[in-house]
């Protein structure tokens, strides 16, 4: 009889702390906790009990090999409010991101201090958060989906009505890639400015790409001038299949797209190469570019590499010095060769085009973020008006 008691015991505590079920494929049920991955953006593999209050997300990549970028989105509510305990396990990878917190996916906050521990062996995070009856989105950025770039798309273009927009391909899901110009027919030098190649990268490759670009577009006797000299090419979401799917670092392939810049093995690089060359085609020329993209070490910017930076008119060199002298910010340089098969390093081994590699930082204060991509873009034009004046 104590055997069998026994026995009960196991049982009913085993199906106690186990007793998580799948309600679809990306959507969970834990007694009272409901956990949904199912929109697009999100990432979760699997969500179990452990024992009382305290639950593990189990957070893999869609594809190997990648860099130690764990993305992972989802909500949670509950029907009673509760306080739990969440345990992010990356399995072989490390934990990177701060947890974004939000209730509408338009105002974020990090997760206060005292509500995160970090165990840097295992690379394991747990949070400890309130769960009310109401969505409690937890994500390792702002999540901006395809959708949402696309309605902040079409507000810039109903407020600038020189914008013109098309599509330039399809990527591997079907979704259009897409590509804004401001172009003038009597205007031969251009500017390309290509972003999200890489899904979790918001703060440089959506919020700083956002504010360059908008101050590139707006109504400033300076911004005026610089578009009356040069045209501006701008590829807003690069991976939008990546984005949507919650990948780390890939697109729907499981290629990562700022290393198919020579064998150009992608449709998404391919459409974007093949708008170039015809541009260039029709008579116009690349006279620079940005990509713009994250690091956890950023701010930076990656460089042409010390033997190709003597062959061109120093854009970039008088750029930096110009936001030096004009702002604050101070702008570290790094070089990298131009054998690698990156986005800017095609530009320049192409058609010998300066460009850059603009990265912002994980954690940098949105607002610095915003404040620092309006003052680049500033001196940007700056830079380049004058060069083009030395032109003349």
């Amino acid at each position: 009889m104590k055997v069998r008691s026994s026995f009960l015991i196991v049982v009913l505590v085993s199906l106690f702390l186990n007793s998580c079920t799948k309600e679809s494929e990306n959507i969970f049920r834990v007694d009272q906790l409901m956990v949904d991955a199912s929109f697009k953006g999100a990432r979760l593999n699997q969500f179990e009990k452990v024992e009382t209050n305290t639950y593990v997300a189990h957070i893999y990549p869609a594809f190997e090999p990648v860099n130690k970028s764990p993305w992972y989105a989802f909500s949670l509510s509950s029907k009673i409010e509760q306080e739990i305990n969440l345990k992010l396990n990356y399995n072989s990878y490390k934990h990177r991101y701060i947890p974004k917190l939000s209730y509408d996916r338009v105002h974020w906050e990090k997760i206060a201090a005292e509500n995160i521990s970090i165990d840097t062996v295992l690379g394991e995070a747990t949070l400890h958060l309130k769960v009310i009856n109401k969505k409690l989105f937890v994500a390792a950025q702002e999540i901006d989906s395809s959708e949402d770039t696309y309605n902040w798309l079409t507000e810039v273009m109903n407020k600038y009505d020189f914008l013109r927009k098309e599509v330039v391909g399809k990527t591997v899901k079907n979704q259009p890639i897409y590509v804004v110009n401001s172009e003038n027919k009597n205007v031969k030098r251009s500017v390309v400015l290509i972003a999200r190649q890489h899904p979790p990268e918001i703060p440089g490759g959506t919020i700083g790409y956002r504010s360059f670009f908008e101050e590139l577009m707006s109504g400033s006797p300076l911004a005026n001038q610089f578009r009356s000299k040069y045209n501006i090419y701008t590829f807003p979401l690069l991976n939008p299949d990546g984005v949507d799917m919650g990948n780390w670092r890939h697109n729907a392939n499981g290629k990562d797209l700022n290393r198919d810049w020579a064998a150009f093995s992608q449709r998404e690089t391919q459409a974007t190469r093949n708008y170039i060359v015809n541009k260039v085609k029709e008579g116009k020329k690349i006279s620079y570019s940005i990509d713009f993209h994250t690091s956890y070490s950023g701010p930076y910017m990656l460089v042409l590499d010390s033997i190709n930076e003597t062959k061109v008119k120093g854009l970039t060199q008088n750029w930096i010095k110009s936001i030096e002298n004009n702002s604050e910010f101070k702008v570290e340089a790094r070089q990298r060769s131009q054998e690698l098969p990156y986005c800017y390093n095609w530009f320049y081994n192409t058609y010998k085009a300066e460009a850059v590699t603009y990265e912002e930082g994980d954690e940098i204060d949105r607002e610095i973020i915003k404040k620092r991509a309006k003052v680049y873009a500033v001196n940007f034009m700056k830079t380049m008006n004058l060069n083009n004046e030395k032109e003349l």
